[in-house]
């Protein structure tokens, strides 16, 4: 019995090249396809490019004939439509837009200005004496004129000093003199003392806007300035206080941060054992009737002999002194009309 059979063709081999050669009809076929779908209303540009995938297809098919046929695929030429360098690459929108730009604002944010240091005591009041005789208000008062040096020859600020010799100036006069200068800033200089010897640290202090006593002599300040109003409600002057507290606490509270970081990490550049005794809220008679923000720093405890040491010499002085300016000129007072 004989058995006829057939003749079939050799297969032909599938080289590397070839097999590239149709994956990249095929991704090509698919991505013409996927920017089709993904533009509504293609442009003209686009168009033609989606459109192309008419011939990827018919590439294919005719593969697949000349497979059939024994023939091997590569064996024709490649017909590549032609599409111009501006449509191969179609417009696709992002999946996620992008934010639209920050309007100008129509005012500025201002740095500080001109700035009021307070040294403080003075005169017939030299404040906490250290173990060894150093007197507060002599080491307020140096520091002080060097942050007014550093302040107007580095960073061309203005200063006011609320006493420039050992006088003693009052209280209420040291607010008043920022006041009236218009300041930015108010910043009094003092050292901080305690019947611990042992007690040490870099410390600064606002006002405590919480306190029912800050808030009633804010209150009479308030009412002090709007008694000559015919019209005034008689709960202005609590408004008004309120009002202040509120806002100038934040604003002091920031301004404190950056001395107390300033002069920290000055301190402990060479001083690495220096103590961070903190931000505080304190009733400081100085910085109730203060318009602007206002801190109290407390450059060490000058009751600690290691610290009266320190503030003693020159170059922990000038410091503290760079840390404070540095502190106080990059502090933004907020929007001002440029």
């Amino acid at each position: 019995m004989s058995v006829s059979l057939r003749h079939r063709p050799p297969r032909p081999i599938v080289t590397p090249g070839a097999l590239c050669a149709r994956w990249v009809v095929i991704v090509s076929v698919l991505l013409a396809a996927g920017c089709h779908r993904a533009e509504a209303t293609p442009t003209p540009a686009a168009r033609s490019v989606v459109d192309g995938r008419d011939d990827g297809i018919t590439r294919i098919a005719h593969a697949r004939s000349l497979r059939a046929a024994g023939q091997h695929p590569t064996d024709a030429p490649a017909v590549i439509p032609s599409v111009s360098p501006a449509a191969h690459t179609p417009t696709v929108q992002p999946a996620v837009a992008p934010r639209a730009a920050r309007p100008v604002p129509s005012e500025v944010t201002a740095r500080v200005h001109r700035v009021v240091l307070d040294p403080g005591h003075g005169g017939s009041d030299p404040g906490a004496i250290g173990p060894s005789g150093l007197t507060e208000s002599s080491v307020n008062l140096d520091v002080a004129r060097r942050v007014a040096d550093r302040l107007a020859t580095r960073h061309g600020v203005q200063v006011v000093l609320t006493r420039d010799a050992d006088v003693y100036v009052p209280l209420e006069d040291r607010a008043a003199h920022a006041n009236a200068a218009g300041a930015d800033l108010f910043v009094s200089i003092h050292c901080n003392s305690a019947p611990n010897t042992e007690a040490r640290g870099i410390s600064t202090y606002i006002l405590d806007t919480t306190s029912d006593r800050v808030a009633a002599r804010v209150t009479a300040r308030e009412g002090e300035l709007v008694a000559d109003d015919p019209v005034g409600s008689p709960d202005l002057p609590r408004i008004l206080a309120g009002l202040r507290l509120a806002r100038q606490g934040s604003r002091s509270a920031m301004l404190a941060l950056d001395l107390q970081a300033a002069m920290l990490h000055d301190a402990r550049i060479f001083y690495p054992d220096a103590v961070d005794a903190g931000v505080h809220p304190a009733s400081f008679h100085v910085l109730v009737t203060a318009r602007m923000p206002a801190a109290l720093v407390e450059l060490s405890f000058i009751s600690n002999p290691a610290e009266e040491q320190r503030l003693r010499s020159d170059s922990y002085r000038d410091l503290l002194a760079s840390a404070i300016a540095r502190g106080v000129a990059g502090f933004t007072v907020g929007p001002r009309s440029p």
